[in-house]
């Protein structure tokens, strides 16, 4: 069976072939369908979207527009009618083509000033290839790859495939190409020998026995060429070297063939002249300078070197050390008036063992070793120095220094100044102060820079006292002490400082006055009592000034300030100190009183008191721990509000007498004999209510009042526009 239909199709393929062999010599098709395909002259890409056109010049018999692939058919052509005054129009108008008209005469590519057409009839028309531009990759400097595909033969074999690529668009193989066999399939085309930074545009193509056909056009640049390098700072300077490098972050499109440091005491150095190779490749890389001088600036920068040439990184500098040591100051401390502590550090030894080290100093800055200085041995790290022989309250400056074999380095210049021997002192109010004597305190918080030797303070009747005048010493030291002054005159002004003396001067405080008592006795007045049909006072001796009381008592009379002359009447009481009682006598109205003291300074008085006779004369009774006076008992027809009004009038001197509330005016029934003067008669039976100060209620809008009925001491309320009521006025007196 397989044989029988093998025969048929070989057949059937030699009558085709002879059929075309025959239009062929006949130099045109007798076919119903024309085809083609239009595509731009210059690139070869198919357009899209044209007219095409059969007419006579005055009838259009055929026409069709491209499809998406540039392809086209007219049909219903008898090409046995086709003769010269038949032509194939391509209308230019959607894409800018030439209005021309060609003969049409057979089959074959028809050339236009700017386009081509190309024609095959319906068995030709698929026997191209078709190949497409897939990617460009491993782009650098002078290279790339292209990937491509041939993804159909046409039905012929493909006779070579490839890309042809050029600066300018739409290259063809009339351009440089590279070949990539003959078949279909991916394949991958590597470009070389690029320019560098240039725009390429390549199309991967395919030629079989119909023709060559190109894929999309693509483009790429390539790469600079120019590495990516960052410097890193230099570290480990010394005085002849320094560890410098660099970072290679990309090599610019080509292999980095070397790469280095070079360096110079001028800016931009190049690997014209000094510089180091530290391999190839991207990456970073360190290499430590030699030989270098000191104290000397330099300039460095790392290289690159690849196929497209040499890239620098970013320039830097460092500056190599003299070789002599680094040293550092410490502050200075412990400050007196004639010494004071520094020092400072050894960091670094240069290079070279530190032979010497101390600190230097003097009164006018940038001291050196050539004046005064410490030694305080050799080596690294810190140390401690003791300057002694300062001047007080002088300004010193002063740097550590540190001495190898390459000289001598200082470091930073500090600030010090010694103390002004000044001693801080505060003095504190006298206390103690009598007639003869006083007492004060002082605190000395700093002794200038120097120790204290002595210490105390002085006094004088005149201001600003010193130790060359009277003066007490207390001790040595700083801290807190006290004296006593002696020997002082009653009633007088003093002047006191504290003082204290070092090895630089004496320093005294700020000055305090106080004033010594007068000498006189401190008396005060008791308060003035009646005892029977007696007036008595007296009073009490705190202080006898110094000196013995000699006679003692009170003075009284009618007219204020009572004294011992003979316009006042005195008692004579005894004499020292402490509490004494003086009977003054019967006697009403107002009179004045004062106790008085003497000793041999004078006599001194109390405080006064203005005491009203008739008023100690009245009753008093004692309720809640409190002392009450009671006016006499005022009867008559009073409502509560005149009685309340009376009771708070001024009476003997006073105004703060008032009615007693309930419970007070309770007391005063319990003790109604001892005060005396009340109604209690049951035959006057009105007179015996009393009006107290304590409200009860009201009703019907009338306020009712407590009263206490003196007949047998019974509460009760009346209203308070009630008469014949009696009140007694009370005052309390504590």
């Amino acid at each position: 069976m397989k044989k029988y239909f093998l025969g048929i199709a070989i057949a059937v393929m030699a009558l085709v072939i002879a059929c075309v062999k025959d239009l062929e010599d006949e130099g045109i098709y007798n076919t119903t369908k024309y085809m083609g395909v239009v595509v731009e002259k210059t690139t070869m890409q198919p357009i899209p979207g044209i007219m095409v056109q059969v007419t006579d010049g005055t009838h259009v018999h055929a026409s069709t527009e491209t499809d998406n692939n540039g392809k086209f058919v007219l049909k219903e052509i008898n090409f046995e009618e086709v003769d010269t005054n038949y032509y194939l129009w391509l209308d230019g108008t959607p894409r800018d083509l030439p209005s021309k008209q060609e003969r049409l005469m057979g089959l074959g590519n028809k050339i236009y000033d700017y386009k081509t057409l190309v024609l095959y009839d319906k068995t030709n028309a698929d026997l191209l290839p078709t190949v497409t531009t897939n990617s460009i990759t491993e782009v650098t400097a002078l290279s790339a790859k292209v990937n491509c595909a041939v993804t159909r033969n046409g039905a012929r074999e493909v006779t070579v495939r490839g890309v042809c690529y050029s600066p300018y668009q739409m290259p063809t193989i009339g351009n440089p190409v590279v070949t990539a066999g003959r078949s279909t399939g991916s394949y991958t085309c590597p470009l070389t020998r690029l320019n560098k930074n240039t725009t390429y545009y390549v199309r991967a193509y395919a030629t079989n026995s119909i023709g060559t056909v190109y894929g999309a056009q693509m483009m790429f640049r390539t790469k600079d060429g120019n590495a990516t390098i960052t410097t890193t700072d230099a570290t480990e300077i010394a005085s002849n070297s320094a560890l410098v490098g660099g970072n290679i972050t990309n090599d610019g499109g080509a292999a980095i063939t070397a790469r280095g440091i070079c360096w110079a005491k001028t800016a931009n150095p190049t690997i014209s002249g000094d510089h180091t190779s530290d391999g190839t490749g991207t990456g970073s890389f360190t290499h430590r300078l030699q030989q270098l001088d000191n104290s000397t600036t330099y300039y460095y920068r790392p290289y690159a070197t690849n196929a497209c040439g040499t890239s620098y990184g970013p320039q830097k500098t460092f500056v190599t050390t003299s070789g002599k040591p680094t040293v550092t100051t410490s502050d200075a401390s412990n400050i007196t008036a004639t010494t004071a502590t520094c020092g400072g550090n050894v960091t670094d030894n240069g290079g070279f063992n530190v032979t010497a080290r101390g600190v230097c100093w003097n009164t006018v800055g940038n001291p050196d070793v050539s004046g005064s200085h410490t030694s305080n041995g050799n080596g690294n790290g810190s140390f401690t120095s003791n300057m002694t022989g300062l001047t007080p309250g002088t300004l010193y400056h002063v740097r550590a220094y540190a001495t190898n074999s390459m000289g001598t380095s200082y470091g930073s210049e500090r600030t010090f100044t010694t103390s002004g021997g000044s001693v801080a002192i505060t003095i504190s109010t006298p206390t103690n102060i009598t007639a003869t004597s006083a007492s004060c305190s002082a605190n000395i918080t700093n002794d200038g820079g120097a120790a204290i030797t002595e210490r105390g303070i002085c006094w004088s009747t005149t201001q600003s006292p010193t130790v060359s005048g009277t003066h007490r010493a207390v001790g040595t030291g700083t801290g807190s002490y006290s004296a006593t002054m002696t020997g002082l005159a009653p009633g007088t002004t003093y002047y006191v400082r504290a003082y204290a003396t070092n090895a630089v001067r004496t320093t005294y405080s700020s000055q305090v006055s106080f004033r010594t008592n007068n000498g006189l006795p401190t008396v005060t007045t008791t308060a003035v009592t009646k005892s029977g049909n007696n007036i008595v006072s007296g009073g009490n001796v705190t202080s006898d000034g110094g000196f013995a009381v000699t006679a003692r008592g009170i003075c009284y009379g009618q007219y204020p300030n009572p004294d011992l002359t003979s316009n006042y009447t005195h008692t004579s009481d005894g004499t020292g100190t402490g509490y004494y009682t003086s009977v003054i006598g019967v006697r009403t109205g107002t009179i004045y009183v004062r106790a008085y003291a003497t000793n041999a300074n004078g006599t001194a008085y109390g405080n006064e008191m203005t005491v009203n006779l008739d008023y100690i004369a009245l009753p008093t009774f004692v309720y809640n721990g409190h002392t009450y006076r009671v006016a006499p008992c005022v009867p008559n027809v009073y409502s509560w509000s005149d009685a309340n009004a009376y009771a708070s009038a001024t009476l003997y001197g006073y105004s703060d007498w008032r009615l007693p509330t309930i419970q007070e005016l309770q007391q005063m029934y319990i003790l109604r004999n001892t005060i005396g003067g009340f109604d209690t008669a049951r035959d006057m039976y009105e007179r015996c209510y009393y009006w107290s100060s304590t409200r009860d209620t009201t009703i019907n809008g009338v306020g009712y009042f407590r009263y206490v009925w003196f007949v047998n001491g019974s509460v009760g309320i009346v209203p308070i526009n009630r008469y014949c009521y009696n009140y007694r006025a009370i005052r309390r007196e504590d």
